[in-house]
């Protein structure tokens, strides 16, 4: 059985900043096993920029 989870990132400053964290997070989960189901960008409630990351395991 696989365990999924789902990884929140928010800025309130930098689009490209909140980039570079999802790419640091990407490449730190991946080297650590973790296989990327999906990344997706929109905007929050107080519409700051966010990611949502699906890993499993």
């Amino acid at each position: 059985m696989k365990n999924y989870s789902i990884i929140k990132l928010s800025t309130m400053w930098s689009t490209n900043g909140l980039k570079n964290d999802v790419e640091r997070l990407l490449n730190q989960k991946n080297a650590q096993g973790y296989e990327i189901v999906s990344v997706a960008f929109g905007v929050n409630l107080w519409w700051m920029p966010t990611a949502f990351i699906t890993i499993r395991k």
